[in-house]
Parts: structure tokens; C-alpha cells; sequence
């Protein structure tokens, strides 16, 4: 491979002499070959340099957009990490993509490089020019600071990432942080794909690996979250799937917090269920222990939970009402002084709207459905006549 990119690096020098080069290229070729000067010499580089005008290089500078670069490398690290995460065949087509991503950030290395070599033939840039070499170079140095921080992204191509950087100067070695940093920490690859191991001797020794580790344990065993309101009146209306109710379960048998709010919600429907059956005379109907395992439906108490209603809009000719019971929620829009109301509940847009049904109230949309899916607002239209309703609801 070492051998391979040196070819590569002293096959630039036949750039140098070309002139229907560009500008740009010529400063890449330049800058690649004094960057790697003890490797491959700086043969032709000063006539290079000094064959390229003050114009061409300014139309250069000019048209530069380092910030175009950022793209690059974010694609190239998800390319890398399908390598560590991939394995199979295809890995080496990314491998190859991701290098490219990173050739193309050192390639804008070799242009500053030689930028700078360039001025100290011709002299400094001045006003605009200038300018825009500071714009230049600030926008790399930018980039740098926002992708340094995430070099772990591409330690899947350390192996070609530590040749790449030993044919570099030893100034130079340091600076070139896309083949540089962490190119020695290949242990935290198998932290990714493996189930949790020992550490490493490098991993052991190394501050930022731990700090990689650190950072994704949360990920791994994220923290215990106590249930919302939300999750406690979703409970109680019977509206949770069977998987969340498994969790409400083993979040409970955990958290004596939540377990004590789940019980408080059993407390109230027995004193509801206490008293209806009170005024019912069916005081000895047995009534069945509360267990999120088992659907609400099924509870003697469920038939008979007394619902809420919240008025959402009241005008002259309709009024909309949000209706919780135990096992559904619902919408009515009940049409005043007999008027004729049409009316539409969108869940988000481009979805075909809820159907109403026809009943004595009104217009009635079952709203239990959307909910169980994790839907939690929808969109109301409402036309009486000339009057129209738009307004957004939660459920």
C-alpha cells in the first residue's frame, strides 16, 4: 500500500509541466510533493510555482469554498463506519470511498501549503486576494475544529491512514489530523461490533478511547425514565400497546416512584367502582385486581368509568368537545340549532382524514386508534355554512 501511494504522490510531478493544468491542481501537485519531501523530492516544484501568475492564482483564491468540504468528510464517515459494521464484500468499496473523502481534505493541505510557498517567491497577496486567502485558510481551520473532535469516525481505515501519514513530513504529520488522530486506537472498533469484553492494554491507556466508552454507555444502558403524566393517563385509559405495558411492568417491579402513582390510579378506580356499585345494588360483583398485563377491556370497572369532556371551540351553529373515556378517545362536533356541519380530522399532512361516524351527538371521530400508533395531535376543518373552522388539537 506504501508503495502504492508514493507511485501515486510522484505521478503528480508530471503536473507540474502541463500546461493545461489549472491553477488549483498545479498547487495541489506542488503541495503534495513538498509536503512528502524526503520521500519523494521537490524536483520541479520552484519552477512550478513560479511559472503560475499573480492572476491565476488570485481567480483561484477567489472561486475557493473550503466549507464545501464538510459534506466530504461527513459522507466519508459514515463510509468508514459501514466498513467497521459491514464486514462483508462490499466493505472494501467503502473503504476506497471513504479514503477518497479523506484525500480530498488533504488535498486542500497541499493547496495552503503551496499557497504559502508561492507567496514567498512572488511576494505577499495583497487587498482582496489577500482577503480571500485569510477567508481560505480560516474556513479549513474552522472545518478542522467542528471534524478533529470526531477523528474516532475514521478509525476503521487506520491501517491505510498510518501509511498515509508516514509519508508525510514530521511537521506536517502532525498537522494532517484526518490521517493522524487516533489512527493508533483500533481496539475501540471491537467495542462497536462485540458485546461488552475486558479492555484492551491500549484501551487502558488510552484517555480518549475511555472517554468513547464513557460517552456511549448512556446509549448502551440508557437511564431509568419515570413514567409522565402522559404515560400514567395513557395507562389508565387503556390506550397502551401490550409492549408498553410489558415495560410500564418492569419499570414498576424497579421503581417504587412509579409504582406507587400506578397504584394510586388502582386506588381511585376502586373508590369509583365502590360507589357505582353502591348505587347499582351489585355490591357483591367481585372485582378483579389491577394489571397492566391485562387489557382494560376486560376490568368489571372499564364499561362503567365515567368520561371527560373538554370543550375545544364553541361557536353560534357547533361546538367541537374532546371526549377521554376509559378505552378510546374521541371527537365530537355536535352541530347547534340544526344546522348542517361538515367536518374533517387530518393526523398529519398528506394523510387521508379520520371518518366520521353519525350519531345523536353530531359528527364523531375515534381519535383510540392514532393514539395507540403514538399520534398525540391532529388537525380539525369545520364548515357551518359560511363559517369556517381551522385549528390544530392534542389528544
Amino acid at each position: 500500500m506504501k508503495t502504492e501511494a508514493m507511485s501515486r504522490y510522484a505521478a503528480r510531478r508530471s503536473q507540474l509541466t502541463d500546461a493545461s493544468v489549472p491553477p488549483g491542481v498545479v498547487l495541489e501537485a506542488a503541495g503534495d510533493l513538498l509536503r512528502r519531501a524526503t520521500r519523494l523530492g521537490t524536483e520541479g516544484v520552484e519552477e512550478a510555482l513560479r511559472g503560475l501568475g499573480r492572476p491565476e492564482v488570485e481567480t483561484w483564491l477567489q472561486a475557493q469554498k473550503p466549507q464545501a468540504l464538510q459534506p466530504v468528510l461527513l459522507r466519508a464517515a459514515e463510509e468508514a463506519m459501514e466498513v467497521a459494521l459491514d464486514g462483508g464484500e462490499e466493505a472494501e468499496v467503502w473503504r476506497a470511498s471513504a479514503l477518497e473523502g479523506l484525500a480530498a481534505r488533504d488535498r486542500a493541505a497541499s493547496q495552503a501549503f503551496a499557497l504559502a510557498a508561492w507567496e514567498g517567491l512572488h511576494g505577499d497577496l495583497q487587498g482582496d486576494a489577500a482577503r480571500n486567502r485569510d477567508r481560505f485558510l480560516a474556513s479549513l481551520g474552522s472545518l478542522d475544529a467542528l471534524l478533529l473532535p470526531r477523528a474516532r469516525w475514521f478509525i476503521p481505515l487506520n491501517p491505510q491512514r498510518r501509511q498515509e501519514q508516514a509519508l508525510l513530513e514530521p511537521a506536517e504529520q502532525d498537522k494532517a489530523w484526518w490521517f493522524g488522530a487516533r489512527a493508533g486506537c483500533d481496539d475501540l472498533v471491537a467495542t462497536w461490533t462485540s458485546g461488552p469484553q475486558s479492555p484492551t492494554p491500549h484501551i487502558q491507556d488510552c484517555a480518549e478511547c475511555r472517554a468513547d466508552i464513557a460517552d456511549t454507555a448512556p446509549v448502551d444502558a440508557p437511564p431509568r425514565r419515570h413514567l409522565t403524566r402522559d404515560d400514567l393517563w395513557r395507562f389508565d385509559m387503556g390506550l397502551m400497546t401490550a409492549d408498553e405495558r410489558e415495560r410500564v411492568d418492569a419499570h414498576t417491579a424497579r421503581c417504587g416512584e412509579c409504582a406507587q402513582a400506578v397504584l394510586a390510579l388502582g386506588e381511585g378506580d376502586d373508590a369509583i367502582e365502590e360507589a357505582l356499585e353502591m348505587d347499582e345494588g351489585d355490591a357483591g360483583v367481585a372485582r378483579s385486581a389491577r394489571s397492566s398485563r391485562a387489557p382494560v377491556s376486560q376490568r368489571p370497572s372499564s364499561a362503567r368509568h365515567p368520561e371527560q369532556r373538554e370543550v375545544l371551540e364553541e361557536r353560534r351553529d357547533f361546538r367541537v368537545v374532546l371526549v377521554r373515556e376509559r378505552q378510546r378517545v374521541r371527537l365530537l362536533v355536535q352541530p347547534l340549532a340544526g344546522r348542517a356541519v361538515t367536518a374533517a380530522v387530518f393526523l398529519s399532512p398528506g394523510r387521508p382524514s379520520l371518518k366520521p361516524t353519525n350519531g345523536p351527538e353530531g359528527l364523531s371521530f375515534d381519535l383510540s386508534s392514532a393514539s395507540a400508533t403514538g399520534a398525540r395531535s391532529a388537525h380539525l376543518s369545520v364548515q357551518v355554512g359560511n363559517e369556517t373552522l381551522e385549528r390544530d388539537f392534542a389528544f
